[in-house]
């Protein structure tokens, strides 16, 4: 009869014992890693790097390319659900029975999160990530704002000169005013924004109020001094 070693049956309840640790171990390492992720890109946008993620995280960057192999992968499963709450927006804006109500509602909602979250930003400005989700979103997005703007301009309210695709434009323009005010004057970039609203308007008599105060002479200082001297702020 084949004999069994005193400490066998000890070794298989300690080994069996320690799988389900590891793999919780593993499960931790996933969330602290993408909670990580989720604040700094929120804070520096998608050019932090998988080292910048961590360092934040705490571990090694080879466990952060274990479970992702590319920043863009780790981006991909981060804001996913992003573009599909950014269409949703959309959605809403174009049911809107006054077309430029929603097109108002549709350039402030987006700009704000814009500066909320500096990597959904430069998400937005960014045609290289191409998941199905990405996709989906962002050609729903084109067909509610196409109807947006079409609906406006039938109704007399949009410039006839304004198209769907300059949409991106001016999101270009708040996300660099947005950088612009930086941490000094993070509400500037609304100004920005009012300022072009007015400028779609078909005609008007008024402008609109604008919703923040222009930058104080003290702020301005700070926010022309850091341009000046960090180096990338300014490109």
């Amino acid at each position: 009869m084949p004999t069994t070693h005193p400490d066998a049956s000890r070794a298989g309840t300690s080994a069996d014992c320690s799988q389900p640790r590891l793999r919780s171990d593993a499960q931790a390492n996933l969330e602290r890693i993408l909670c990580s992720a989720r604040e700094v890109f929120a804070a520096q946008g998608l050019d932090a790097t998988l080292a910048d993620v961590a360092k934040h995280a705490g571990v090694g960057v080879g466990t952060v390319y274990r479970r992702f192999a590319s920043k863009d992968e780790l981006i991909q499963a981060l804001f996913d659900t992003r573009c599909s709450e950014i269409e949703s927006i959309a959605a809403t804006a174009r049911e809107m029975p006054d077309a430029w109500e929603g097109l108002v509602y549709f350039l402030d909602v987006i700009s704000l999160r814009m500066a909320d979250n500096r990597g959904f930003g430069d998400l937005l400005m960014d045609g290289r990530f191409t998941s199905d989700t990405f996709a989906r979103a962002r050609a729903g997005i084109a067909r509610h704002t196409a109807a947006l703007v079409n609906h406006a301009k039938e109704q007399g309210t949009l410039r006839s000169d304004f198209e769907v695709n300059d949409i991106p434009l001016l999101m270009q323009v708040v996300k660099m005013a947005q950088k612009f005010g930086g941490d000094e004057a993070p509400q500037a970039y609304r100004r920005a924004l009012g300022f072009m609203i007015d400028g779609l308007c078909a005609s008007r008599t008024g402008h609109r109020e604008l919703p923040v105060p222009a930058l104080s002479s003290e702020q301005l200082d700070h926010v022309l001094h850091r341009f000046q001297t960090t180096p990338g702020k300014n490109c």
